[in-house]
C-alpha cells in the first residue's frame, strides 16, 4: 500500500512539474517568417565570425593587434597582406579554445597538418598543427541533422512523443552548429574544398552555402567580393533553416512544439544575440535598416 501511495505521489509530482514547465513556455509557437530568419541568420553569422572570437575568446590577441581587429570590426576592407596576417591570428584564437569547443559540439572534427602541399589563403601551404577543420565539422553537423530529422519523423511507440521532442531539440542545435563552424571560415586560414554532389534536399542547400563561404576565404576580408560571397552563403543557409523548420513543425503537435521550442531557443543551447549587430557587411542596401531581432 505504501509503495502504491509513493508511486501515485511520484506521478502527481511529475505531472505538476510538467504543468509548471509548460506554463512558463509559449504554447504552440508559430514558425519564424523568412524575414525573421534572415535577420537572425545575419546576427548569428556576426556573433560566430566576429563578436565571440574577438571579444570573448581572443581578448589578449585582439588587444595586441587592436588597429587590425578594429579595422575588421568596422567593416573596412583589408589589404591582401593584412588579410593574411589577420587570418593567421584568428586561427590561433580558435586553436587555443579547441578543447572547449569539443565539449559543446560532439561533431567537431580535428585534423593535423591538413593538405600540406595545397596552397592556402595566407600565401603558404596547408594548415599546420591540429585544428578544428570547419568544412569537415560542418559536414558532420549536417549528417547529425539528417539523423535527428529521421529520428523525429520515424518515432513510434509509447515513447514517440518524447523521442520527437528530443530529436527536434537536437536538430535545432545541429542547424546552429553548421553556421557556427562556417561563419568563422572566411576569417581564418584554410585551403580549398572540393564540392560534393547533393544526396538529399538538405545537402542541396548545404553545398551552395559551403561553396560561397569557401570562396569568401580567398578574398580580402571585408572586400566587395568577400561580402558578396558571404551574403550568398547566408542566403543558402536561410533556405536550409526554412526547410528544417517546415519538417520539424510538420512532425510535432502543439504540446510537443511548446516543449521543443522554435529554432534559436534556449532549449537547443542557441547563443544569445543580444547586443550583436550586422552593420559590418549588411545584406540589405545602405539606408534600409534590418528589422529588430524578435
Amino acid at each position: 500500500m505504501k509503495t502504491r501511495t509513493r508511486r501515485v505521489l511520484g506521478w502527481g509530482a511529475a505531472i505538476l512539474v510538467l504543468a509548471l514547465v509548460l506554463a512558463c513556455l509559449p504554447f504552440n509557437p508559430r514558425k519564424w517568417s523568412a524575414a525573421e530568419i534572415a535577420t537572425r541568420v545575419d546576427l548569428l553569422n556576426e556573433k560566430a565570425a566576429i563578436d565571440t572570437p574577438h571579444h570573448d575568446l581572443g581578448k589578449k590577441i585582439r588587444e595586441q593587434n587592436l588597429a587590425l581587429f578594429e579595422k575588421v570590426e568596422s567593416g573596412q576592407q583589408l589589404t591582401e597582406g593584412e588579410s593574411a596576417d589577420y587570418r593567421v591570428l584568428y586561427q590561433s584564437i580558435l586553436r587555443g579554445k579547441q578543447s572547449e569547443f569539443k565539449k559543446i559540439d560532439h561533431e567537431l572534427v580535428v585534423m593535423t597538418n591538413y593538405m600540406p602541399r595545397e596552397n592556402n589563403n595566407v600565401g603558404t601551404q596547408g594548415i599546420e598543427g591540429s585544428h578544428d577543420h570547419h568544412d569537415a565539422s560542418a559536414a558532420a553537423n549536417l549528417a547529425a541533422l539528417r539523423r535527428d530529422l529521421e529520428r523525429l519523423e520515424r518515432a513510434s511507440g509509447v515513447t514517440a512523443s518524447f523521442t520527437r521532442v528530443n530529436a527536434a531539440i537536437a536538430a535545432w542545435k545541429d542547424l546552429d552548429d553548421v553556421i557556427l563552424h562556417m561563419a568563422t571560415a572566411p576569417q581564418t586560414k584554410s585551403v580549398p574544398r572540393a564540392p560534393e554532389a547533393a544526396s538529399d534536399e538538405l545537402q542541396a542547400r548545404f553545398e551552395p552555402m559551403m561553396l560561397h563561404y569557401k570562396r569568401a576565404q580567398f578574398a580580402p576580408v571585408n572586400s566587395p567580393a568577400y561580402a558578396t560571397e558571404v551574403h550568398a552563403a547566408l542566403d543558402s543557409y536561410d533556405a536550409l533553416v526554412l526547410r528544417v523548420q517546415d519538417r520539424i513543425h510538420a512532425s510535432l503537435g502543439p504540446m510537443e512544439l511548446s516543449l521543443a521550442g522554435r529554432w534559436g531557443s534556449w532549449r537547443s543551447l542557441a547563443p544569445s544575440l543580444r547586443g550583436v549587430t550586422s552593420n559590418r557587411i549588411p545584406r540589405k542596401p545602405a539606408g534600409q535598416p534590418l528589422a529588430a531581432h524578435p
